[in-house]
C-alpha cells in the first residue's frame, strides 16, 4: 500500500476511523465550505521491519481527505499536535466510521492533554497570523501566466559605456533596454566574479549564452578577444531561481485555493486573510480551554462561535483581531503557570498504547 487509492480500493479493512473535520466540525461552515475528512489507518507491525518505510500519511490531490497511519497519529499526538488532538474530541455527528481501536484511543485521550498543548496552540496561532498577511501579497501582486525567463535577470554593461563621456560610466542596463539577442553571443566567465561574464558577438554563427537550463561559457580565441568583445553580462542565477519558485508557488496556490475565500481581498474589502485569522482565534480558544478545563473545544457555540463568524465575515479589523489574539495568548501564558496538567506526554505509555492497538487490530484480521 503506497497511495491513497490503494488504501481505499485494496485495504479498506485497515481504516480505523473516518471523521468530518474542519469547519463542519467547528460549527463555522458556510454554504461554500469544503468537506474535510480525516482518518486513521493501521499497518501490520511487520511493515515497520521492512527496509522500505511504510506510508505515514495518505491524501487526495487537494488534501481535503487525509489519512494518518496509527503510528504517525500517535507520534503527532505525543507532541500535542492540535489537528490530531481534535480528532479525539470530534462531535458524534462528525464521526463517520470508527473501530474498537479508535474507541480505545479516545478512551485514553487524557494521555495527550498536557501543558505542551499551550505551546503548540499558541505557536500554530502565531503562524496563522503571519500567513494571513503573507497571502495578501499574492492578491495584490498576481503573477503572469508565463514563467520568468533568465533574460529577465540579465543586465548589460556595454563596451562603449565603460568610460562614456555623455552618461555616468559603467552603469549596467537591463538586457531588454538594449534589445540584444543572447543567442547571438558567447559568454566567458569573468575572473574573480560569481555572476559576471564577458560577452562576445558572433551573430548567426553563435551557439548562444543560454542552452537549455544552463548558462554555457566558451573558450574565446585570442584573436577574438578584442574584435568581438561586446561588454559584460551580469546574471543573477539566485534571483532567477527565487522568482521561478515564487511563480510556481503562486500558480499552485491559484489552482488549489477556494475561490470564495478570496473574494473579499480581491474586491479590496480586506487586506488580510479573514479565514486564517478566524483559525488563529479558534486555536487559541481551544488551547485556553485545554488549560482551563482539561479538554479542547471542537464544536464552538455561543459567544465564541459568534466571534469566529464575525472574523470570518470580515466584520472586525485586523487590529481588532490582533487585540483578541494578544489577550488570548496572555491568558494561555497565565493558565499554563497554574495548570496541573503534565508537562508533556509520557512516551512510554504512548508506545505501549501503539503496540496494544496494533496487536488488537491484527487479532481481528
Amino acid at each position: 500500500m503506497r497511495t491513497f487509492s490503494d488504501l481505499l480500493d485494496h485495504f479498506p479493512e485497515r481504516i480505523l476511523f473516518v471523521g468530518l473535520a474542519g469547519s463542519r466540525a467547528y460549527g463555522t461552515a458556510t454554504p461554500e465550505s469544503d468537506d474535510d475528512l480525516r482518518g486513521l489507518f493501521a499497518l501490520p507491525a511487520r511493515d515497520y521491519l521492512s527496509l522500505s518505510a511504510p506510508p505515514a500519511q495518505l491524501a487526495d490531490e487537494r488534501s481535503n481527505v487525509v489519512y494518518y497511519s496509527l503510528r504517525r497519529a500517535l507520534e503527532l499526538l505525543s507532541v500535542a499536535n492540535p489537528t490530531l488532538l481534535e480528532l479525539l474530541f470530534l462531535p458524534s455527528d462528525c464521526v463517520l466510521r470508527t473501530s474498537p481501536e479508535m474507541e480505545r484511543l479516545v478512551a485514553e485521550r487524557h494521555l495527550f492533554l498536557t501543558r505542551q498543548c499551550a505551546d503548540t496552540h499558541v505557536g500554530y496561532a502565531r503562524a496563522q497570523v503571519k500567513r494571513a498577511r503573507g497571502q495578501n501579497k499574492w492578491i495584490n501582486n498576481p503573477k503572469p501566466e508565463a514563467p520568468p525567463q533568465r533574460e529577465d535577470h540579465c543586465y548589460i554593461l556595454a563596451r562603449e559605456r565603460f568610460a562614456s563621456q555623455d552618461e555616468p560610466p559603467a552603469r549596467p542596463v537591463p538586457l531588454s533596454a538594449l534589445g540584444w539577442d543572447l543567442s547571438h553571443f558567447h559568454a566567458a566567465r569573468l575572473e574573480h566574479s560569481q555572476e559576471a561574464y564577458r560577452l562576445y558577438t558572433y551573430g548567426e554563427a553563435a551557439r548562444g549564452v543560454f542552452r537549455g537550463d544552463l548558462l554555457v561559457c566558451e573558450s574565446i580565441p585570442k584573436e577574438d578577444e578584442t574584435t568581438r568583445f561586446a561588454g559584460l553580462l551580469l546574471f543573477s542565477q539566485q534571483a532567477y531561481e527565487q522568482e521561478l519558485r515564487d511563480h510556481r508557488n503562486y500558480w499552485q496556490w491559484r489552482a488549489s485555493r477556494n475561490e470564495s475565500r478570496w473574494r473579499q481581498q480581491e474586491r479590496g474589502e480586506l487586506d488580510f486573510d479573514a479565514k486564517n485569522l478566524m483559525h488563529t482565534v479558534r486555536l487559541l480558544l481551544s488551547g485556553r480551554s485545554i488549560l482551563a478545563t482539561g479538554a479542547p473545544i471542537v464544536r464552538f457555540q455561543g459567544e465564541n462561535l459568534a466571534l469566529l463568524r464575525r472574523i470570518r465575515a470580515g466584520e472586525m479589523t485586523y487590529d481588532e483581531i490582533l487585540a483578541v489574539v494578544d489577550e488570548l495568548i496572555a491568558e494561555c501564558g497565565s493558565l499554563v503557570l497554574t495548570s496541573d496538567l503534565p508537562p508533556s506526554a509520557d512516551l512510554g505509555q504512548v508506545e505501549a498504547l501503539l503496540a496494544d492497538l496494533t496487536r488488537s487490530w491484527e487479532e481481528r484480521q
